[in-house]
């Protein structure tokens, strides 16, 4: 399955962008209190952030509550949000597995340090009822919402968090849309994604790194020994050498 987020799109929503260097031949002055007060103010990213593509859609959780998105929902909170729906067969089993394992590792930081949002794709069929009974088949704990709007208010937030293809003919599959998770810290500004597919402890220290500060990141050797390499058949296959010599030329 092609990941729907795009390099583009997703530097887009985390306000990313090349900062220039002085180079050698840029003089550069030093700073003064003058020079400061009237330097150009860098955007608010987590402001840019919220009014670019976090809209205040309505929407319903599974057990009936009419909420808001951001409101009610992201506003001060570190969330993972994905898109699935129930009748789904393929990507959306394995996630909502991935995500109630992840889930159960958070322990008592689930639902008080992070929420899970699952949003429907499915609005006539993902009914509150059949939401509710989703999650109770896949033991679903506190802090975790399933979700469901108006078509169009979820086309709109689908599209304003990243999750789309550029080709409308894949982009019309909606099971292209089920395969990522999409991290955020709100207050702080700090989004990323990570493939709903990933181990599921990969996909808990996605979390860590969107909710902690780095100097509490997991990082190097004790991030890596927490998920040993595993070996599989294409992992094991032996590299045959290649004879570059008859390897047609590339056009210039």
């Amino acid at each position: 399955m092609k990941s729907p987020l795009t390099w583009a799109r997703l530097t887009s929503l985390l306000g990313l962008g090349m900062s220039s260097c002085p180079t050698a031949a840029t003089p550069v002055t030093a700073a003064t209190p003058e020079t400061l007060a009237n330097a150009p103010r860098h955007p608010d990213r987590a402001a840019t952030i919220r009014e670019q593509h976090l809209p205040n859609i309505p929407l319903t959780t599974q057990d009936g509550r009419k909420v808001h998105f951001y409101d009610d929902l992201v506003k001060g909170r570190v969330v993972t949000i994905n898109f699935m729906y129930t009748k789904c067969s393929g990507v959306c089993v394995p996630s909502t597995a991935n995500l109630a394992k992840v889930q159960k590792s958070l322990g008592d930081r689930m639902g008080r340090d992070v929420t899970f949002l699952s949003f429907s794709l499915d609005a006539e069929e993902d009914t509150p009822e059949t939401l509710n009974e989703f999650a109770r088949d896949n033991d679903v704990g506190p802090g975790w919402f399933f979700l469901t709007g108006q078509k169009a208010d979820i086309e709109l937030l689908r599209r304003k968090l990243g999750a789309y293809e550029l080709d409308p003919a894949v982009d019309a599959d909606r099971s292209q849309h089920t395969g990522v998770v999409i991290l955020g810290n709100e207050p702080k500004g700090r989004w990323q994604a990570i493939s709903a597919l990933s181990h599921p402890v990969r996909i808990r220290q996605a979390i860590e790194r969107t909710l902690l500060p780095p100097s509490q990141w997991r990082v190097g050797r004790e991030a890596i020994a927490e998920v040993p390499f595993e070996k599989s058949p294409a992992s094991q296959k032996l590299v045959e050498p290649v004879d570059l010599s008859r390897l047609p030329p590339l056009d210039p």
